[in-house]
């Protein structure tokens, strides 16, 4: 990964908006981070990173030098969504990532992450644990869907009301489960990585 790039992500995760919208993918691919100061160094998961608005677990000497994830499997399948009030450079009302270990047309596991709609990003643990062993039928994904809204504290701003918050992160979560389980979150995706200079490395 070109360094521009790492320089940018990094800051993005230490800024810790909770309307970041790099975090809320990293945080479902359960990413951690390795903090580096002249003590030593430690490996943080993203999960544990975050401890309120735009608050960190970083130390004033610390500095974040690397971002790690475990590769998807070929039985994982992921989709992000974010809802904002123009398509570029915009800050989210709502964004989230879904992915889904499946097996045949059951889910293995389910990873749901929540940006822009508490004070720091989470999973929507509840939705998790009841996904799992389950088939995506229109009522499980009904069900998952209000157990994700139910996640959600988001307060009112100039971008959208709470509410209004509350009810975009349900039918975003119907969407992303659909569009997973119909194989459309597949759809316009680049064979290569896109890279921005360099030949192709993996961190």
């Amino acid at each position: 990964v070109p360094p521009a790039t790492i320089r940018t992500i990094a800051g993005n995760l230490i800024t810790a908006s909770p309307a970041n919208d790099p975090i809320t993918p990293l945080m479902a691919l359960n990413a951690s981070v390795t903090l580096q100061s002249i003590n030593g160094t430690r490996r943080v998961p993203l999960k544990d990173f975050y401890t309120g608005v735009r608050k960190t677990v970083m130390q004033t000497d610390e500095m974040l030098v690397d971002i790690s994830f475990p590769a998807m499997t070929s039985t994982q399948r992921g989709t992000f969504i974010k809802l904002a009030l123009r398509r570029a450079q915009a800050i989210s009302i709502v964004d989230m990532a879904i992915i889904l270990d499946l097996d045949a047309d059951s889910v293995r596991t389910a990873s749901i992450a929540l940006g822009s709609v508490t004070p720091t990003i989470i999973h929507a643990t509840e939705a998790e644990n009841y996904l799992a062993g389950k088939q995506l039928t229109n009522e499980v994904i009904e069900e998952a869907a209000r157990l994700t809204m139910n996640a959600s504290k988001p307060i009112d701003d100039i971008r959208g009301s709470a509410a209004y918050r509350r009810e975009m992160v349900r039918v975003c979560t119907i969407r992303g489960l659909r569009s997973i389980l119909k194989g459309e979150n597949q759809a316009g995706m680049p064979n290569d990585a896109v890279l921005l200079w360099g030949e192709r490395t993996y961190v």
